[in-house]
């Protein structure tokens, strides 16, 4: 996913576009300290005798792996209907506009 955000970056910097990507970049934190504020919750629970359910920890952690994807390929979308702005023979993804 690094080398997708990487290039999302050299894409959206051409065309003027990179509070999109620091945007998205925020977002993705977010979702990171959403994690780390879990998996540190779920240490204090478990040091008590709170018993962990390893299934419902990997749920968890592929939704924010889920929600992380769709964040960068929403700006992937994003990106492309900018990149073909003015294009009549172009089908947007978003009929409402990225402006």
């Amino acid at each position: 996913m690094n080398a997708r955000i990487e290039a999302l970056e050299k894409r959206l910097a051409t065309q003027q576009h990179r509070d999109l990507f620091l945007q998205m970049k925020h977002t993705l934190k977010a979702i990171d300290d959403l994690a780390e504020h879990h998996r540190v919750y779920q240490a204090m629970q478990a040091l008590s005798g709170v018993r962990i359910i390893g299934q419902e920890e990997s749920v968890f952690y592929d939704t924010l792996a889920k929600a992380k994807e769709e964040v960068v390929r929403t700006l992937e979308l994003t990106v492309e209907d900018l990149e073909h702005k003015g294009d009549k023979h172009y089908s947007k993804h978003f009929k409402d506009g990225v402006e």
